[in-house]
């Protein structure tokens, strides 16, 4: 997938449908810097994701594309 700068702008404008597409364009970055990996006392590796760290990056993101308005100048 790859983002456009029109959708990049669209989004800067506030135009909900451009940042859906952007947050979307981000998700597996998103994904995999909440992705954990633990080793239990009992040798086990387990892999969990942080769904509220997800949630928190997401909305943070959101809150800063309109930020973005030299891009789109």
């Amino acid at each position: 997938m790859i983002l456009s700068f029109e959708t990049i702008c669209a989004a800067v404008k506030g135009d909900k449908d451009a940042i859906e597409e952007v947050l979307k364009y981000y998700d597996p970055y998103i994904v995999t810097m909440c992705t954990f990996q633990s080793r239990e006392e009992d040798g086990f590796e387990y892999t969990y994701v942080d769904h509220d760290a997800i949630q928190l990056l997401q909305k943070r993101l959101a809150e800063q594309i309109p930020k973005w308005k030299e891009i789109c100048k």
